[in-house]
């Protein structure tokens, strides 16, 4: 009988939790090796896609200390269509105000930033999209980030 209740009240709050705010589609976060990011490590994600009606929201998720040299980040993101039609785009992403004000939340000597990668997108084709991030900064290895992932949304209108 308590396991059932306790199983009731885990089942309650995964739905409470799954059905509140966004509509997730991917989200999946990798730690780097702490010697540094270097340019030969690109960091791989496999996006399932279903819907190619819906229009996305894509982010790029950065984990960095305080102790990080630039105020952005310059990525090359490649994306592989389940065809296998590739893109490639180089993304500059802002790390932190003009003033040296880290953007995104944290405490201490970390910060945790989600920056738009694309805004509104569609998925034309159903399937498994790869997404690979590598960092194309001055410095190889580049330090003090900790983190790269990627998060998928479906976009919804703001009301």
């Amino acid at each position: 009988m308590r396991s059932a209740i306790i199983w009731m009240i885990m089942v309650s709050i995964l739905l409470w939790m799954t059905s509140c705010g966004t509509d997730y589609v991917f989200e999946d976060n990798q730690q780097l090796p702490s010697a540094g990011w270097s340019y030969e490590q690109k960091v791989r994600f496999e996006v399932p896609i279903e819907d190619t009606v819906s229009q996305y929201n894509v982010y790029l998720n950065l984990r960095h200390s305080n102790d990080y040299a630039y105020n952005n980040i310059w990525v090359w993101v490649y994306t592989t269509f389940p065809s296998g039609k590739q893109l490639k785009n180089r993304v500059d992403l802002p790390l932190a105000e003009v003033s040296g004000k880290w953007h995104g939340t944290g405490t201490g000597d970390i910060k945790s930033v989600q920056l738009y990668l694309q805004e509104r997108a569609r998925f034309p084709e159903k399937g498994i999209y790869v997404f690979e991030v590598e960092q194309n900064m001055r410095d190889n290895p580049l330090e003090e980030v900790m983190d790269v992932g990627l998060t998928v949304e479906v976009w919804q209108e703001e009301e």
